[in-house]
């Protein structure tokens, strides 16, 4: 005796277990292919313009430390060319009278002018060069003053600017920036 088969479930009648899926129409298959195919481009250029920007800007960074290396040496140059003309002219606080110190200032300042116009054809920083002319500026105001005590005015006082950070932002400038800021030495 053979036992009868099971009564059919309401889920197979539409559809056996037994049949195999339908395939996808072609026409499906090939647009997620291609969309795929486009994200992942899509993807492979984001990174490719990231990776291109990165090595952009890392070009420029390294290009902006070389010319702020290569500037320092130029203004680092400029720096021992100055105390070296600086110590050809006779201090001011080497001097007789408030007459010969006049002079003295004045000679010294000459002596800054061309370092003066290294830093304004070097330096990208207008504050430094702002700086070292107020420097002068306030020396070249004493040398006048001196000029009048002689003629028989008031006495003359050095009224210099901050100067410490003429010699924080230039080592090798430090020398002459203590020479510079105390003209009645």
């Amino acid at each position: 005796m053979t036992t009868p088969p099971p009564p059919p479930s309401s889920s197979t009648i539409d559809e056996p277990d037994n049949l195999p899926e339908s395939p996808a129409p072609v026409s499906d298959n090939v647009d997620n292919r291609r969309r795929r195919q486009l994200i992942i481009g899509g993807i492979v250029a984001a990174v490719v313009l990231v990776v291109v920007a990165a090595c952009g800007a890392g070009v420029v960074g390294v290009a902006r430390f070389a010319d702020a290396v290569d500037g320092e040496g130029r203004v680092g140059e400029a720096c021992e060319a100055l105390e070296v003309r600086l110590n050809r002219v006779a201090p001011p606080g080497s001097t007789a009278g408030p007459r010969e110190r006049a002079l003295a200032i004045r000679n010294e300042n000459a002596a800054v002018r061309p370092f003066l116009d290294e830093l304004r054809r070097d330096d990208d920083d207008d504050r430094l060069v702002r700086r070292w002319t107020a420097l002068v500026d306030a020396r070249t105001s004493y040398a006048d003053a001196l000029d009048r005590q002689v003629r028989g005015g008031a006495p003359a006082f050095f009224v210099g600017p901050g100067s410490q950070r003429l010699a924080s932002r230039h080592h090798d400038c430090a020398a002459s920036v203590r020479r510079l800021s105390a003209p009645d030495l």
